[in-house]
């Protein structure tokens, strides 16, 4: 029995100096990994403070653009109004001009017709 006990301990120690050494390799990877989350972490804060800046870059080009863009409208809209209003003054012209016409005619008939009665009268 005495020998169960020698290999029953032998098996035990071995596993436990398994653990023990697994144990040991575990805790150098992770202060390994503690050691360098500090720098990954700036290394990697550094590029999105990049990537946050060649964005920025683009949009303030995007802005350029856009206000650009409304200028132009504002230029085009100002200049078709501008059109609007000329063609309306030119038509208020036109349409002035007819009514006086119309309204020359009109005299000019009455007076016609007037002329008429008074020589048929006579």
């Amino acid at each position: 029995m005495g020998e169960r006990i020698d290999q029953f301990c032998e098996n035990l120690r071995i596993k436990l100096t398994s653990i023990d050494n697994n144990m040991n390799s575990l805790k150098a990877k992770i202060d390994g990994k503690a050691r360098t989350a500090e720098q990954d972490v700036r290394t990697h804060l550094d590029g999105v403070k990049k990537r946050i800046e060649q964005e920025r870059t683009k949009v303030s080009a995007a802005q350029a653009d856009i206000k650009k863009w409304v200028e132009e409208r504002k230029a085009t809209t100002s200049d078709k109004i501008a059109e609007w209003k000329t063609k309306l003054e030119i038509f208020r012209g036109h349409e002035l001009n007819s009514l006086v016409t119309i309204g020359t005619l009109a005299e000019e008939g009455a007076m016609a017709r007037k002329k008429k009665t008074i020589y048929r009268s006579r």
